[in-house]
């Protein structure tokens, strides 16, 4: 996850409460079991488990800015 910091990345993402979701978020921070990332559908920095990851991609800047305009 390391090499993802300061990127906008695309997470599948498996929560606690076994809720699957689609998020965008830019990695702000790593360690060795969770990561902090702000959530642009959330608007807020929120802490991830690496464990819920399920699928992660890269979002180049065209996607971001598609995907800011569509959570507006």
């Amino acid at each position: 996850m390391q090499n993802y910091v300061g990127k906008d990345i695309q997470l599948i993402y498996n929560d606690s409460k076994h809720n699957v979701t689609i998020r965008n978020v830019r990695v702000i921070l790593a360690g060795e079991k969770r990561f902090l990332a702000y959530c642009y559908q959330a608007k807020e920095v929120r802490t991830f488990l690496k464990s819920g990851i399920v699928d992660i991609e890269v979002l180049n800047m065209k996607k971001v800015k598609e995907v800011m305009h569509s959570v507006r």
